[in-house]
């Protein structure tokens, strides 16, 4: 780590709506930012913001990207409906674990609204919740300090920097773009968030004050004698405590723009373009 808690950050996604908008708020706060691109036309305007890039496929081998860097930020998508499971499932598993292996400090997954019950849906949407509900396990298993944003339905209004972490049972969700990308900024360096699975939408708290807000996970409960005891028991996490996320409440909230979905994701370089 640098000077200020200054970080070495890779961004899987970094060319997508999403993934702009969170490189610039990184730059600008003094991180370096590893931009992982698939054409020479990304590598050339991120390399103008000041981002290093690195070319690299998703659907291909991505771990090596990781090395030598000190945290990271999974905000791609598919391009197509085709390739939901390899990206937005099996890409995001595998940079997590790459984070792992390597140490990083931070691990963010962008995700999504529903991925906790995706059965609880229909068609292309019960398809992108599945891959994010598949990749949320995978890094669920992990030791390393990693977070999860559950997302409402992304989209290009100007943000405002306030948002809820609570879900209102039966009402619409949504999220601009502009505060997604304050609240992953935000959560890179909040340590409470560690294994802890967090929604965002529109609300009216301030980014920082929301996430701050967040109950740190509890510890396991530790079953001692005495004091010798307690400091030798270290009982593994109870799964259980694993997922402070209310996620039967996922299948308890609307997204706005639900309805027919078109037969292909294209263009789709962040977790949620035109679903949730």
């Amino acid at each position: 780590m640098r000077n200020n808690g200054e970080m070495i950050v890779l961004v899987a996604g970094a060319h997508g709506r999403l993934g702009r908008r969170v490189t610039a708020l990184l730059l600008g706060r003094g991180h370096a930012v590893r931009a992982v691109v698939r054409t020479q036309e990304q590598a050339d305007e991120l390399e103008r913001t000041g981002a290093e890039p690195v070319f690299a496929d998703l659907l291909g081998d991505v771990e090596w990207t990781a090395e030598g860097c000190e945290a990271a930020i999974f905000a791609a998508g598919a391009r197509y409906r085709s390739e939901l499971p390899a990206v937005d499932g099996a890409a995001a598993a595998k940079l997590a674990d790459a984070a792992d292996r390597f140490e990083l400090q931070r691990f963010i997954l962008c995700s999504a609204v529903g991925a906790g019950a995706p059965d609880k849906r229909q068609g292309l949407l019960r398809e992108f919740l599945s891959a994010k509900h598949g990749a949320e396990r995978l890094v669920e298993k992990l030791d390393m300090p990693w977070t999860i944003l559950r997302f409402g339905a992304l989209n290009d209004a100007p943000g405002d920097g306030r948002i809820s972490t609570w879900l209102e049972p039966g009402s619409p969700v949504s999220l601009t773009r502009d505060d997604a990308a304050l609240a992953i900024v935000e959560a890179l360096g909040r340590g409470h968030l560690s294994h802890q699975v967090v929604h965002v939408v529109d609300g009216d708290r301030n980014v920082a004050d929301a996430l701050d807000a967040v109950e740190p996970r509890p510890l396991p409960a530790v079953r001692a004698s005495g004091l010798g005891a307690a400091q030798a028991d270290n009982p593994p996490d109870a799964p259980d405590m694993l997922r402070p996320d209310a996620s039967p409440l996922d299948t308890d909230v609307d997204y706005e723009g639900d309805g027919p979905l078109p037969p292909e994701l294209i263009g789709n370089e962040d977790p949620a373009p035109g679903v949730p």
